[in-house]
């Protein structure tokens, strides 16, 4: 079990490893970014739709972890008013949002087999609605730091929001996905087969793109940013963890797995977010790391010591 989660972990110091034997360049990081927004993401988010079974009172979970990815970040923008914008920004965008799909998902699997992972997914729908797109949105306009969108017509307004959800491909698929559940559409076999070696390379993918965008940061106040957005997320997550053990309406193997999954990372589009808005890929991608070290022991702590269905 360690070892299967430590192999996630492994790929993303032989990424940065190799990018310091000079084998990858500093920027070289934007090419695994797109692979991973743009195709083994979305392929994996279908294929875990088409392999599980979705029952609609599950919907629950889904609203769940909308709120759970929404509310603290406007938390985090009014206690961190002292801070500089960009680290605002960062705070605001690192400290809140799931890890579900790219690490979550295969964590818990390996604690409790292929079934468990129907919760997660559900839960993740929620979260995706804000991690994929939202928190972008809301972060820039909250903070202003798009100058010119006050001076835009509303209809500018209106379409540039648009166009950062309807832009993000893997937000565009989770609500396909959620429309084919309500409509009880079946996705063809032929198109599983099709999509199947893109959603396997969705975990490599993903941690290449953490190790080659990592780097221990060198500036004080960037330590001190990556601790704040610790301190948050345990916060966050312990209050998460709690609603899901004493709040959902599920039984007992349903709930350990949303405890669990309230100790997730950041998020891999907070890496992204975090570079367009602040320019610091570096800091966004050891963050990641690091809360990803910490969510891994967490979550193995925790399925040792929750009671058992």
């Amino acid at each position: 079990m360690i070892f299967k989660s430590g192999a996630l972990l492994l790929v993303i110091v032989g990424a940065y490893l190799l990018k310091h034997l000079h084998v990858f360049g500093e920027r070289d990081y934007k090419v695994a970014q797109g692979l991973v927004f743009n195709m083994t993401l979305p392929c994996a988010i279908v294929m875990s739709f088409a392999t599980n079974k979705h029952d609609m009172r599950m919907l629950w979970i889904v609203l769940f972890g909308f709120v759970c990815c929404l509310v603290p970040l406007f938390i985090v923008y009014f206690g961190s008013f002292r801070d500089e914008r960009k680290y605002r920004a960062f705070q605001m965008l690192n400290a809140s949002g799931l890890n579900l799909g790219a690490f979550c998902l295969p964590v818990i699997q390996t604690f409790m087999g292929a079934s468990a992972g129907l919760p997660v997914i559900m839960m993740d729908i929620g979260n995706a609605m804000v991690a994929t797109a939202g928190a972008l949105t809301i972060t820039r306009t909250l903070l202003h730091m798009d100058e010119n969108f006050k001076s835009l017509p509303m209809i500018l307004r209106l379409r540039n929001i648009a166009r950062d959800f309807l832009g993000s491909v893997s937000f565009d698929i989770y609500m396909l996905m959620l429309v084919f559940m309500f409509a009880h559409i079946t996705i063809p076999q032929p198109v599983v087969t099709l999509i199947t070696p893109f959603a396997n390379a969705n975990a490599f993918c993903t941690m290449a793109m953490i190790g080659l965008m990592m780097e221990i940061p060198a500036v004080r106040k960037d330590r001190i940013e990556l601790l704040k957005v610790i301190a948050w997320r345990v916060v966050f997550s312990v209050v998460i963890a709690l609603g899901a053990w004493y709040l959902m309406p599920f039984p007992l193997h349903i709930r350990e797995i949303l405890t669990l999954a309230a100790f997730s990372p950041i998020t891999i589009f907070s890496t992204k977010f975090t570079d367009s808005l602040t320019g610091n890929a570096k800091l966004a991608g050891f963050s990641l790391t690091v809360t990803a070290v910490i969510s891994l022991a967490a979550m193995t702590a925790l399925h040792a010591v929750l009671p058992v269905a």
